[in-house]
């Protein structure tokens, strides 16, 4: 049923096909409220080369939450004396905010405030020279540009433990790493976009990313001193190539769609899209803690679990029949976000628990899984 109504919806959308502009109507304004869901397991996503009336269906994309992204004025934000160029705010998920500048052009993030992007867990302002370029208005088929934009952030070496600063070449004062980007946009494509719940005409950008990073150490009255390739492991420390996609539409504020390139250029790592208003089978972020969720739940064969907002540590998943006893069981490391995928397909149809206890044996939280069979 699922199948025909899809072929439908098809069906009713082609003879509106259009190639459409995208205007700065379309960028974020003050008072507006953004609902985005991610998925970090695309499946049976394909990218097409670039074209006109095009049709992409991304309508197996899953999420299990919405995040609601309000929209304010920078005086609200916490750190807005940092970011005297910005005049919108918006705060993150997880502790932090990010400062933009919208303009009859331009839509820009000046920069952000929150945990270093490094993972030294170091709150910090970070500040892009220039703005880095997030929408450009009016957007239409074939454009291109070139951006360029780079960011430091420094710190002292005492946020650092002994494990890392002994494995330095020298012993400085302080640290700082630079990232210099350049990024080549391209409006390759148009057409429609099926996500869950919606359909969009949309243009396509493709956006090529190269990121240098770059580690200096402040060593006394010599000041700065690029270190990079004498720095363990430094043939880590290279160029780093990232192709997304970002879909647009006239019609809403959000990106319907955005597409992170594994580093093949090939395979679809993470889509982040637009959440239908309809859909209510997800949880709000704002009321999100840290834990596990599980989703579909509903769950036939696969079940995917992720983990949200958890202090670095060994972490052990659990699931429980009704009886209490464990029917699977599995261990892992948590650094930042992580999601699995788990076969339940030997499960019987019902109602189990899913548990997650830290490494200290405490229980994180303690949830609901169903099964159910075609």
């Amino acid at each position: 049923m699922k199948q025909l109504l899809r072929w439908f919806c098809w069906l009713i959308v082609v003879p509106a096909m259009a190639q459409i502009t995208v205007s700065r109507e379309n960028f974020p304004a003050i008072g507006d409220t953004l609902l985005i869901a991610v998925d970090n397991l695309p499946s049976n996503i394909s990218i097409t080369p670039g074209g006109a009336d095009l049709r992409w269906d991304f309508s197996s994309l899953q999420a299990p939450f919405v995040r609601q992204i309000p929209v304010r004025r920078v005086s609200e934000g916490e750190q807005s004396a940092d970011f005297p160029n910005a005049n919108q705010f918006v705060p993150l998920i997880f502790e932090g905010e990010a400062y933009y500048r919208s303009t009859n052009g331009t839509y820009e993030m000046v920069g952000s405030f929150g945990k270093d992007p490094f993972g030294f867990n170091i709150k910090t302002s970070t500040r892009f020279s220039p703005p880095i370029v997030e929408r450009r208005a009016p957007m239409r088929y074939r454009d291109e540009r070139t951006a360029r934009s780079a960011f430091s952030f420094a710190f002292s070496t005492d946020d650092l433990p002994d494990f890392i600063l002994n494995q330095l070449p020298v012993t400085p004062d302080s640290l700082r790493i630079r990232i210099a980007s350049t990024r080549q946009d391209v409006v390759d494509a148009w057409g429609k976009l099926i996500i869950p719940g919606d359909i969009y005409n949309v243009l396509r950008e493709k956006r090529t990313e190269i990121r240098e990073p770059r580690v200096d150490a402040r060593i006394g009255f010599l000041g700065w001193q690029d270190i990079t390739n004498l720095m363990p492991h430094s043939e880590l420390i290279r160029k780093d190539t990232t192709v997304y996609y970002y879909f647009f539409s006239d019609e809403v504020k959000e990106p319907i769609a955005i597409v992170t390139m594994d580093k093949s250029g090939k395979r679809p790592l993470r889509v982040e899209y637009r959440a239908s208003e309809r859909i209510t089978d997800v949880q709000n972020v704002q009321a999100l803690k840290p834990g596990v969720y599980a989703f579909p739940n509903p769950a036939i064969v696969n079940v995917r679990f992720e983990f949200s907002n958890l202090p670095p540590g060994n972490y052990k998943l659990t699931i429980y029949n009704i009886l209490g006893s464990v029917v699977w069981s599995e261990r892992y490391f948590i650094n930042g976000q992580r999601i699995e995928k788990v076969d339940i397909s030997n499960l019987r149809k019902g109602t189990y628990l899913y548990s997650l206890q830290n490494e200290r044996g405490q229980t994180i939280a303690t949830k609901r899984l169903i099964v159910v069979r075609p």
